[in-house]
């Protein structure tokens, strides 16, 4: 039975079984799907972005102390002149007694529990020359018309200069393979408590930077998701390529690459015939890089800073890891360059095309997502067959996407099968000890009408929601103690 709201709360209510597993209130699991229509979008980006459109925001070159202080004056007059919908928030001071701001940006008349969180951070390094006036570019698009669908669904939180010390003496001023105490003092409380849905680190390439076989002049969307786990390398993917298309049709040619392949500064042989097992020696190299405990809280020497006069020397990307590896958040990397490109709008506009792209995603609905938003609710399992977060609205989703994936290792991957035409049996087992526990079971059907879902001996509700060609069966359950969550599903002979 594929029930009406009405209903649902009715049903689930007598929906306790002897085994410990009940079916969730429709309060706590449901919300309106968006039509399947939304599911495969055409971003059409503003005129801000494209090239060779208008003037950017901030259309000269940041060098110096000098053009540092310009920079910081404008977006203290940008905050004050957009004070309705823009918050400037001091995060904390350089060691260089420089003021590292964020800018929170939204529709303060939405409730904050509606929306998704997106963090963008930039200029983490202080020699790369293009981010620079990357930032005030998308604070300019925040507030703009085109980004009402935005603000009324995310909080966007902008990091426009994150090392100012960096960006004044024109170094790299930061750390090749950890995150500095700085940065952990400005990133640790704001993603703690504001855990994002999404991250978008910015970088710039210069004249010996890219990848192991082309530098110079590449743009990048960087795919930075720090493991295999469930469908994530998949989604980062698909994200990423929707952000090249969009960028396409503004006219800059990002590429779409993973973390690892821009790490060639460790195993920089370029040359050819070094390449095949320098390229797995690398992704070896990421991976092991990233702790699975660090929070952004753990501290470390600042002796082992190091600062370098060549920009070769010191990229990474793994500022996003920790809000990876603690909230399930979505994570990308963005490289602009200022090499190729030596005019300022052409950066500034190169460098907002993939951020729009990304934030006008998350107000759409993915094809296998049951809402609207980012597609990080899907913890353990496949397309096919999953174990995702429940909630009523952004802010219950997010903890319970957060809670699910801090015990996702003791979900066993879920098992499926049929018995006969007319049934698909859903089996899944979990062993840990955080109950009760609420949590989704989510299955792609390639029937269009499903007649029941039984879990135990009896029927409990659910929900269906289509992509282009199949049904998603989504059904909440809550779990009392440790074992296995058998569903039966009754449908037609397809």
């Amino acid at each position: 039975m594929d029930v009406s709201r009405r209903d649902f709360v009715k049903l689930a209510a007598a929906s306790t079984v002897a085994t410990g597993v009940s079916s969730l209130p429709f309060s706590s699991a449901i919300a309106n799907p968006i039509p399947s229509s939304a599911t495969q979008p055409i971003l059409l980006l503003s005129s801000a972005s494209c090239r060779g459109v208008g003037s950017a925001a901030y259309p000269k070159s940041v060098v110096g102390e000098d053009g540092l202080r310009d920079l910081l004056a404008w977006l203290d007059r940008f905050s004050s002149a957009n004070s309705s919908i823009v918050e400037k928030r001091r995060l904390e001071t350089s060691k260089g007694g420089r003021e590292i701001a964020g800018f929170f940006v939204t529709n303060p008349t939405i409730p904050n529990d509606k929306k998704q969180i997106a963090l963008v951070v930039l200029n983490r390094h202080g020699q790369e020359a293009g981010g620079r006036v990357v930032g005030p570019e998308i604070l300019n698009y925040l507030v703009s018309d085109d980004a009402r669908e935005i603000r009324d669904n995310q909080c966007v939180i902008v990091i426009p200069m994150l090392n100012p010390d960096g960006v004044a003496a024109n170094k790299f001023n930061s750390s090749r393979t950890q995150l500095t105490n700085l940065e952990r003092a400005v990133l640790g409380p704001i993603i703690k408590a504001t855990p994002p849905d999404v991250m978008l680190d910015y970088h710039s390439l210069g004249q010996s930077n890219g990848a192991r076989n082309d530098r110079g002049d590449m743009e990048v969307i960087i795919t930075a998701n720090t493991s295999r786990w469930g469908m994530d390398e998949q989604t980062h993917q698909y994200i990423g390529l929707k952000m090249a298309e969009a960028c396409e049709r503004a006219g800059w040619p990002y590429e779409v690459h993973s973390i690892d392949d821009l790490w060639v500064y460790y195993f920089g042989e370029r040359k050819i015939g070094n390449q095949p097992w320098a390229a797995l020696k690398q992704k070896t190299f990421v991976l092991d890089t990233v702790s699975p405990v660090d929070g952004y809280d753990a501290p470390v020497d600042d002796k082992e800073i190091e600062t370098f006069e060549d920009p070769a020397t010191g990229y990474t990307n793994y500022i996003c890891a920790p809000a990876y590896q603690q909230y399930h958040t979505a994570i990308f990397g963005a490289e602009v360059n200022h090499w190729s490109m030596t005019r300022p709008e052409d950066q500034a506009k190169s460098g907002l095309a993939p951020c729009e792209a990304l934030l006008k995603l998350g107000c759409m609905r993915f094809p296998w997502e049951k809402d609207a938003g980012y597609p990080v609710n899907l913890i353990q399992g496949d397309f096919r067959h999953s174990v995702r977060a429940v909630g009523a609205n952004a802010a219950e989703l997010r903890a319970s996407r957060i809670r699910l994936w801090n015990q996702r290792m003791y979900f066993d991957t879920p098992h499926r099968f049929m018995p006969d035409p007319t049934t698909t049996v859903s089996k899944m087992r979990y062993i840990g000890k955080d109950l009760p526990l609420e949590f989704a079971i989510c299955l792609r059907m390639r029937h269009d009408k499903i007649d029941s879902v039984t879990l135990g001996n009896q029927e409990v509700p659910f929900e269906t929601f289509k992509d282009s060609c199949s049904t998603y069966v989504y059904v909440p359950v809550k779990i009392t103690k440790p074992g296995t969550v058998s569903l039966t599903l009754k449908h037609p002979v397809y």
